[in-house]
């Protein structure tokens, strides 16, 4: 009976009638739904009937963490402007920023990082940061605003790799370049004591090899 009457409660709460912090089987509530599907309108009338912006899912996924994961830069903007926390987290310790920066939405992004979202917490499971999440996975948009904003390069996650050692692996030229340019080396050393550069001569790629011997020799 119980999983019945939950998205019913659930339900009656996105409605606009009924507990506005009533929870689903997940432990969402209304306003974690809105905002994990972008619905403005209602985020604007749960907020209005009270509903608690720091609410957390069985996971400890807040209204904030997951409309930046689905990039819903509106729903985002607003809940920030309500007291959302830029640096909520959930029980991994993946946080806003990273769910931004990991995905691809450099508006949310911005916004963030606009509220003083820190930009270089690392997780709890791989110590991955927001730079080498969006480095490994080549978004060069992504990592050029962490960049501006002052993202560490040479933070390494739990193996000893640096978002540049990321970007070599999965080979995403530009992000090399960006990352370069950035203060990154071709010496830089992983915890294997493996360079960037001996790292790129074991990928098969000739211009990704011939810019870090090119960058190694300047």
């Amino acid at each position: 009976m119980k999983r019945l009457i939950l998205p019913l409660l659930l339900a009656l709460a996105l409605l606009g009638c009924g507990d506005p912090d009533a929870r689903d089987d997940k432990g969402r509530t209304a306003l974690i739904v809105a905002a994990e599907q972008g619905e403005l309108a209602k985020v604007e009338r749960l907020l209005e009937r009270g509903a608690d912006i720091h609410a957390r899912d069985h996971c400890l996924w807040t209204p904030l963490l997951t409309a930046a994961a689905h990039g819903h830069s509106a729903v985002v903007e607003r809940l920030l402007a309500v007291g959302g926390d830029p640096d909520d987290q959930d029980e991994g310790l993946y946080s806003a920023v990273m769910q931004a920066a990991g995905n691809n939405h450099p508006e949310v992004l911005a916004l963030l990082l606009e509220h003083g979202a820190s930009i270089d917490l690392q997780e709890q499971t791989l110590h991955w940061t927001a730079l080498i999440w969006a480095a490994r996975e080549g978004h060069s948009e992504t990592v050029a605003l962490l960049l501006a904003h002052g993202a560490d390069i040479h933070l390494q996650d739990n193996r000893g790799d640096s978002a540049l050692f990321h970007a070599i692996r999965a080979q995403h030229i530009d992000v090399v370049k960006q990352l370069l340019d950035a203060g990154a080396h071709p010496t830089d050393q992983n915890g294997d004591g493996c360079t960037a550069l001996n790292l790129a001569a074991r990928q098969d790629n000739r211009e990704l090899l011939e810019l870090l011997a090119r960058r190694a020799a300047e």
